[in-house]
Parts: C-alpha cells; structure tokens; sequence
C-alpha cells in the first residue's frame, strides 16, 4: 500500500460526482438566466414609463395598455393585464406590476421568482 503523500486527485467516482454537480448548477443558470432579463425589460419599461409625465392626465386603461404594448415589443409575456395595477391619487399615477415566473427544472421541481415594480408618475 502507497502512503497517503503519494497519492493524489480524485478517484473516477468522485469526477462524476463533481461534473454531475457542476451540470445542476448550468441547468439551474440555463433556466434562472432567460427569466432574470425578462425582469430587467420589465424594470426598464416602467422606469421609461416615469419620464412620460403626460400620462397622468391619461385614463388607468390607456396607461396598462401602454406599458403592456411596451413589454411585447420587448417579447415580455410573462406580464399580463391582470399583473398591472395602476391607481391615480392626488393628482399622481402610480403604476405597480407584481408578478411571479415559474420555471420547470426537473421532474416536480420548479423555481419560482417574484418580481415588484413601482414607480409614481407626477
């Protein structure tokens, strides 16, 4: 038998335990990656939405169909209507999107990733 300051790096097991490690952590990337800049486009879409200060004298209706308009052109879909909260006080708008993304990873796993944007227009 060798003495232990002889042998060195990891047995075939081990390197399969190790890529199989580092292959779950690219899946979960892969998957995490797509829904992250979907949120980004979001972000920027309502924070755009801040500088049109015009908007406050439009309906709640044409503002929510606005910035929906505005996340399709930017092939957001995981933003619907019912997502888009939109409220006039005090002579402001205030403009909320609260949703959520699920994403499959395997078998009954999934991730779920919450989003909340909000931005006051005066």
């Amino acid at each position: 038998m060798q003495s232990l300051s002889k042998q060195h790096g990891l047995t075939a097991i081990s390197w399969v335990i190790v890529i199989a490690i580092a292959a779950m952590f690219v899946i979960f990337l892969l998957r995490l990656i797509p829904i992250y800049i979907d949120g980004y486009s979001v972000r920027e879409s309502v924070n755009y939405m801040e500088t049109q200060k015009e908007l406050v004298n439009y309906p709640t209706r044409a503002i929510k169909k606005s910035l929906l308009k505005k996340l399709n052109i930017n092939s957001v879909y995981s933003v619907t209507a019912e997502d888009i909260y939109v409220t006039k006080k005090n002579g402001k708008v205030i403009v909320e999107v609260d949703y959520e993304v699920r994403e499959k990873i395997v078998g009954n796993l999934d991730f779920i990733v919450s989003f909340n944007e909000k931005i006051t227009i005066q």
